[in-house]
This record gives C-alpha cells, sequence and structure tokens, in this order.
C-alpha cells in the first residue's frame, strides 16, 4: 500500500439540490480537520434559501447529526455552516442538502493529515 502524505489540503465545491448527499469521505488512514465551510446563495430570486449540513458515520447508532439544520441564506449573502473546527476519522461523511436545487453553493476547506 502507498504511504498517504502527512498534510493535504483540499477544497471541495457543490452546488446543493433538495437530496441528502455526502459531497466528502474521510479516506483510509486519513484523520480529514475540516478548517472551513460556507453556503452561498447564489440565485437572483428575493426568496431565503435553507441548508442542511451534517456530519454521518456509518454504523452508529445514530449516523446522521446535523451541525445545521435549515439554516437560512438570504438573497446575495452566506452562512458560515462552522464556528470551529470538525474532526473526520475514516469513512466519516460531510453531508449536505438545500430547499431547493441550484440555489445554494457550498465550499468546504479540509485538511487531510496520515494517521499513525
Amino acid at each position: 500500500m502507498a504511504a498517504v502524505a502527512l498534510n493535504t489540503f483540499k477544497t471541495v465545491r457543490h452546488l446543493l439540490t433538495d437530496a441528502n448527499v455526502g459531497i466528502y469521505t474521510a479516506p483510509i488512514g486519513v484523520a480529514a480537520i475540516i478548517l472551513y465551510a460556507q453556503a452561498t446563495h447564489v440565485s437572483n430570486d428575493d426568496e431565503v434559501k435553507f441548508v442542511t449540513f451534517s456530519h454521518d458515520r456509518p454504523g452508529a447508532d445514530i449516523p446522521d447529526f446535523e451541525i445545521v439544520k435549515r439554516g437560512a441564506v438570504i438573497p446575495n449573502d452566506s452562512l458560515d455552516l462552522l464556528t470551529g473546527r470538525l474532526v473526520l476519522e475514516t469513512n466519516d461523511i460531510l453531508k449536505f442538502r438545500g430547499n431547493t436545487t441550484g440555489d445554494v453553493k457550498v465550499v468546504v476547506s479540509i485538511l487531510e493529515t496520515a494517521k499513525s
């Protein structure tokens, strides 16, 4: 098996839909630290859009934990989804869902670090 790089920075971008979608899964041998997560209202209408951001741990008693549930994103603005850091273990998944499709964009900054 190839060695995992000690530290790797990644940026994940996603256009939200009304389906709950996993946009990032922590790889085997890696702990991932979510440094930043932001949702931006990009449609031209004047309606408030909503975003749900959750942490999924497959096999857990309660797999999906909402970090932000129906967070409001007003027109021409953005919503910071994390005020601190979030650590993901191997196979943990970041999931996002909007109340509409194509109206909110999400960007997430991630630091992957090799587990010893």
